[in-house]
């Protein structure tokens, strides 16, 4: 099966709580429940997931916020701009550190990239220990 890894690692990376996602072993879909569900998405899902046998479905583990900011942390010392470094490690432990630390980063088009690609690596070797773990593999 085909892996689409883009929506894998933003299942992965969503500790919001809001979502639940559901990955079909056989077709590597990925099926996305939330609780803010419109009626007409209620809809739809009952559509996606109707003829699917459950044991093909299996939930997604998404990160915790605790695994959110453990990779804001491990994410500081790559950092080239000394400036911008000391304002994240300043800010990290202060209230609101995931607004703040997005606000520091978003400003600064250069890191954004490198923040943007740190963490897609990261939830890419998540996401993989998790399809091992599960005995899923992409063709």
């Amino acid at each position: 099966m085909k892996i689409n890894w883009e929506a894998l690692c933003e299942a992965v990376g969503d500790y919001s709580q809001s979502r639940i996602y559901i990955f079909n072993k056989k077709t590597g879909e990925i099926i996305i429940v939330s609780e803010y569900m419109s009626d007409s998405g209620k809809r739809d899902l009952k559509q996606q997931v109707a003829g699917i046998k459950p044991e093909n479905c299996v939930v997604i583990p998404t990160m915790s916020s605790r695994d959110g900011f453990k990779l804001m942390e491990e994410f500081v010392p790559f950092v080239k701009d000394d400036k911008v470094k000391a304002i994240l490690t300043e800010i990290l432990p202060q209230t609101a550190p995931f607004k703040r630390f997005k606000e520091v980063v978003f400003k600064n088009p250069e890191i954004r990239k490198q923040w943007q690609n740190y963490r897609e690596e990261r939830l890419t070797e998540y996401a993989k220990k998790w399809l091992t773990k599960e005995g899923i593999k992409e063709e």
